[in-house]
């Protein structure tokens, strides 16, 4: 039991920081959906990403349109974040305490209540508080979290269908060109040849430094050193008690300098040379679990197969590829294709790859059918247009889909072949076309 005047400490300390929380970058988290309905569910808003995407910042978005869209008081909110060395012995039994500790502080908050909880997952037992909660009318819950396999072990159990899910990521390139360029951007700038040329430097920027907000503002992407250390040994050497964590930073270094290649377990446990594969498997799913990697499988009408088959892997961000791998021009493919993985994700497209006699780098799932296939590389110059297009012309007549697309750096035309149509398009433009969506390609 933690003493009720820690605790008022903390809610006053945390609640100044949290009102000073100053970031100029607008994030697309909430765009699309309706922010007024989603502030009167009576579900709780569960925002999950990796560590330093700016969930804790969102949160404070999400408190600013309350105040403004729906006339929130200024004392109708509890902001906590549970990573205060103060809460480290905070258990489910001190969650109570701590909202008498607020209402003891903040006497004239009004009968509805904004709690805003960070990083609630390190609470053992937080979900039956929450869940109890849900219940009251009397509160509007929103949760962040930087593990998914502890969020959804906790939301598969308690609070199944007792949650709204978002889902955070760094900065995606419409995001990170617009607080460059100081205002929205049009179609029409897209073709504007002084605005394109201001785009496409921000564009190398962005595929240098990736999307991590502190970086972009600090323009200092040694910082992801730090991120990449903080995710390794809190995110995972701590709370999964792991022995061999010179094994686990094997594994990352790999898939981080690997990203974009099919690789098996054995083929990982081989190349860090470690020699149990189970081990080998659980620190991936950890890794994943803390959102530093994603997995996409090869598709196959058999989930059998999908199962398998080799797994490629992609990074949450390019700038940790730049700053950990060792890096030269032929890479810039790889950095390129998982830009392009990252943005697909943003926008809930179902990702796989496609691997017959040739390869195609991204098939997308709409319900039960492939709807889109697209190519990625940096240059479709002669040496590698044959294979390019042959790959995807290859994927488009196994799923019957008519037109593909082949995303470069610059190039913007298109090929008919074969009665299928093949736009090439450069990736910025996609990227930008595409901003604050989640549907469509």
């Amino acid at each position: 039991m933690i003493y009720r005047e820690i605790l008022k400490k903390v809610i006053v300390e945390q609640r100044e920081q949290f009102l000073e929380m100053a970031n100029p970058i607008q994030r697309d988290a909430l765009l699309g959906t309706d922010f007024g309905k989603i502030s009167r569910l009576k579900e709780a808003v569960v925002i999950t990403g990796v560590r330093r995407s700016g969930k804790s910042y969102l949160l404070k978005m999400i408190w600013r349109k309350i105040g403004a869209d729906l006339n929130g008081g200024k004392d109708d909110f509890l902001y906590v974040n549970f990573e205060d060395e103060r809460l480290l012995n905070f258990g489910a039994a001190d969650f109570e305490n701590l909202l008498e500790a607020y209402r003891e502080l903040f006497p004239a908050a009004g009968r509805k209540i904004f709690l805003f909880f960070d990083e609630i997952q390190i609470v053992a037992g937080w979900e039956k508080f929450i869940n109890r909660l849900i219940r009251e009318d009397r509160f509007k819950i929103f949760i962040t979290g930087s593990n998914a396999a502890l969020l959804s072990k906790e939301i598969g159990t308690a609070l199944t269908g007792r949650v709204y899910p978002l889902a955070l990521f760094p900065l995606s390139f419409g995001e990170l060109a617009r607080f460059r360029m100081g205002r929205e951007l049009s179609a029409a700038d897209l073709y504007k040849p002084a605005t394109a040329i201001s785009i496409k430097k921000i564009f190398s920027q962005y595929l240098e430094n990736g999307g991590f907000p502190e970086v972009v503002l600090q323009n200092f992407r040694p910082l992801l050193q730090e991120y990449l250390k903080n995710i390794i040994y809190r995110d995972i050497v701590l709370r999964y008690k792991i022995k061999y964590e010179a094994s686990l930073r094997e594994i990352v270094s790999y898939v981080i300098s690997n990203i974009g290649m099919s690789a098996s377990l054995e083929n990982i446990a081989k190349m860090t040379k470690m020699k149990n594969l189970m081990t080998v498997k659980n620190y991936l799913s950890y890794l994943e679990n803390s959102f530093l990697f994603y997995r996409i499988p090869k598709y196959s009408h058999s989930v059998k197969n999908q199962i398998y088959n080799p797994d490629k892997f992609y990074c949450v961000d390019t700038g940790f590829y730049n700053e950990i791998a060792f890096t030269n021009s032929a890479n810039r493919g790889r950095i390129l294709e998982n830009l392009v993985y990252m943005e697909l994700k943003r926008r809930n497209k179902e990702i796989f790859y496609y691997q017959g006699k040739r390869e195609c780098d991204f098939l997308v799932k709409e319900k039960t059918k492939i709807t889109a296939a697209i190519q990625v590389t940096a240059f479709l110059n002669d040496n590698d247009r044959e294979r390019e297009v042959g790959g995807l012309l290859e994927a488009m007549g196994e799923y019957g889909i008519k037109q593909g697309l082949i995303l470069t750096e610059n190039e913007n035309t298109l090929i008919e072949q074969g009665g299928k149509i093949i736009q090439i398009k450069p990736i910025w433009q996609w990227c930008l076309e595409g901003q604050g969506k989640n549907n469509g390609l």
